[in-house]
C-alpha cells in the first residue's frame, strides 16, 4: 500500500511526488511517456529553444554593428538537435531528482479504478494494480482543434509536430492569436516565414491587459504579420505540398491563402485517458475535473492539479497546485490566489503580468489609479539595443494595493518575479519603489512605473495632472 500514487509525470505531477517524497509519503509516480509532460517534451521548454536561438539569428541580422549579416541562416536540423539535447539533458536530470528522493516509477497508462485503486496498462500487455491512500491526477492537456481540420503533422500541424520539425517553412498561416499562436508566430517571424494569423476573437491575447494586447499587436504588425480578427477559418485543404486555407473576415467576406505550413493553434484539451468520469462518478466543471481549494475532487481521497482542472494552463500553476494538494494530504490547510499567478509570455517581445488587468480593476468597482514608464525612458534598454515596451502597475487609489502588475518588454517574464512577491507578502505601490534597483538595468522600469503611479517619476517628463 502506497500513500501516494500520482498519475501523470508532468510539472504538476512530478512536484507532487518529489514533495509527497520529501514529506515521508511512500510514493509511486506512473507516467506513460516522458518525465516533465508536455511542458519538457513538447511546450514550455522545445518553445524557449527555438524561440532563444531564432531571436539571436533574428537580433543579428538587425543588429547596427555587425557586418555580413546578409549571410546568416538557420540550420533547421541543429534547430531541432539542440532543443532535443536540451530536452534530453532535462528529462534524464529529473529521472535522476525523481530516483533521489526514492519515489518508485512505472511506465504506463494509469487508470482509476476507484479511490484508491489505480490499473497500469503497461507497454507489453501487462498491468499492474497500485492502491494508495491518496490519487492525485496530473494528466494534463493535449492541442484542440475543430474536426474538420486534418491534422496530418506535416503541412498541418499542432505544436507537438511543430516544436519537432527540421524545415523551416516560407510561409504560415496559424489558427489562433492567444499565447501560443503569438509564441508560434515569433519564431517563424525571427526564422523569415511570412506569417498569417487568424483569430475569432476580436483581439490576440484576449486575456491580457488592453495596453499589452496594442503593444503586441503593433509589433507584430511592424514585424510583417498579416492579423486578422474577428475572422474564421472555414476549410483546410492540402494541395501537393501547399495548404489552401478558407477563412471569413469580420465582414464575412471569404478569403483564401496558401501557404506551405499550417498550424493550429486552437487551444488545449483535458486529458481524461484512464479516467472514465461516469462510471467513476467524478463531478466534473464542463470538461475539467471540478476541485475544492484544496484540490480534491468529489471522490474520496483523490486529488487534480494542472490543466486536467482548467483555469490557466500554465506549469508553475499545476506544481503550485501539487504543493497545495499535497500539503492537504498531510493535514496542512492552505489555498492558492489565482491573483498570485504570474503569465509569461515569450512573443516578439516578451509579457510578463500578474493580477487585474486595468479593466478588469475597474469592473469590479475599484477606485484605480495607473502608473506607467516606457522602456524607452530606460538606459539599460537603450543599451540593450531594444527599447520597445512598458511597464505597468494598477493600484487601487486609496489604500495603495496592488491590483495588477503589465510589463512588456526585454526580460519582463524575469521582471514580473518581483511584483508577485511584493502582492504576495501584501505590499503596496510605494514598496515597489523604495527597494533600491541596480543601475543600469531594466528592472529600473519597474521602480520608475510605481513612482510614476504617485506622479513622481525621476526618468519622465513630470506629468501634469
Amino acid at each position: 500500500m502506497y500513500d501516494l500514487a500520482v498519475i501523470g509525470g508532468g510539472p504538476g505531477g512530478y512536484v507532487a511526488a518529489i514533495r509527497g517524497a520529501q514529506e515521508g509519503l511512500k510514493t509511486i509516480l506512473i507516467e506513460k511517456d516522458s518525465f516533465g509532460g508536455t511542458c519538457l517534451n513538447r511546450g514550455c521548454i522545445p518553445t524557449k529553444s527555438f524561440i532563444y536561438d531564432s531571436k539571436l539569428l533574428e537580433k543579428a541580422q538587425n543588429s547596427e554593428v555587425l557586418t555580413g549579416t546578409g549571410s546568416l541562416a538557420i540550420d533547421g536540423a541543429k534547430l531541432l538537435a539542440r532543443k532535443q539535447k536540451v530536452v534530453a539533458r532535462l528529462v534524464g536530470g529529473l529521472g535522476a531528482i525523481i530516483k533521489s528522493n526514492g519515489i518508485e516509477t512505472v511506465q504506463g497508462l494509469g487508470s482509476l479504478e476507484g479511490p484508491g485503486k489505480v490499473r497500469v496498462s503497461k507497454a507489453d500487455g501487462s498491468s499492474q494494480l497500485v492502491e494508495a491512500r491518496n490519487v492525485l491526477l496530473a494528466t494534463g492537456s493535449r492541442p484542440s482543434f475543430p474536426p474538420f481540420i486534418d491534422i496530418d503533422g506535416e503541412h498541418v500541424q499542432t505544436t507537438d509536430e511543430a516544436l519537432n520539425s527540421d524545415t523551416i517553412p516560407k510561409d504560415v498561416l496559424i489558427i489562433g492569436g492567444g499565447v501560443i499562436g503569438v509564441e508560434m508566430a515569433t519564431i517563424y517571424l525571427n526564422l523569415g516565414a511570412q506569417v498569417t494569423i487568424v483569430e475569432m476573437l476580436p483581439d490576440i491575447l484576449m486575456t491580457e491587459d488592453k495596453d499589452v494586447r496594442d503593444s503586441l499587436l503593433k509589433l507584430l504588425k511592424q514585424r510583417g504579420a498579416k492579423i486578422h480578427l474577428n475572422a474564421s477559418v472555414k476549410a483546410i485543404a492540402r494541395e501537393g505540398d501547399t495548404v489552401q486555407s478558407l477563412f471569413a473576415d469580420s465582414e464575412g467576406a471569404e478569403h483564401k491563402v496558401q501557404t506551405e505550413r499550417v498550424l493550429v493553434a486552437t487551444g488545449r484539451g483535458p486529458v481524461l485517458d484512464g479516467i472514465d468520469v461516469e462510471k467513476l462518478g467524478l463531478q466534473m466543471e464542463g470538461p475539467y475535473v471540478k476541485i475544492n481549494s484544496s484540490c480534491m475532487t468529489n471522490l474520496p481521497n483523490v486529488y487534480a492539479i494542472g490543466d486536467l482542472v482548467g483555469g490557466m494552463m500554465l506549469a508553475h500553476k499545476a506544481s503550485a497546485e501539487a504543493e497545495v494538494a499535497v500539503e492537504h494530504m498531510l493535514g496542512q490547510q492552505r489555498t492558492l490566489n489565482p491573483r498570485f499567478i504570474p503569465r509569461c509570455i515569450w512573443g516578439v517581445t516578451e509579457v510578463g503580468a500578474v493580477g487585474l488587468t486595468e479593466e478588469e480593476a475597474k469592473a469590479a468597482g475599484y477606485s484605480i489609479k495607473v502608473g506607467k514608464f516606457p522602456y524607452a525612458n530606460s538606459g539599460a534598454a537603450q543599451a540593450m539595443g531594444d527599447d520597445h515596451g512598458f511597464a505597468k502597475i494598477v493600484g487601487d487609489a486609496t489604500t495603495g494595493e496592488i491590483l495588477g502588475v503589465h510589463i512588456v518588454g526585454e526580460h519582463a517574464t524575469d521582471l514580473i518575479s518581483e511584483a508577485v512577491t511584493t502582492m504576495k507578502m501584501e505590499g503596496a505601490v510605494e514598496d515597489l519603489f523604495q527597494a533600491v534597483k541596480p543601475h543600469p538595468t531594466v528592472s529600473e522600469v519597474v521602480l520608475e512605473a510605481a513612482l510614476d503611479w504617485s506622479g513622481i517619476a525621476i526618468h519622465a517628463p513630470r506629468r501634469r495632472e
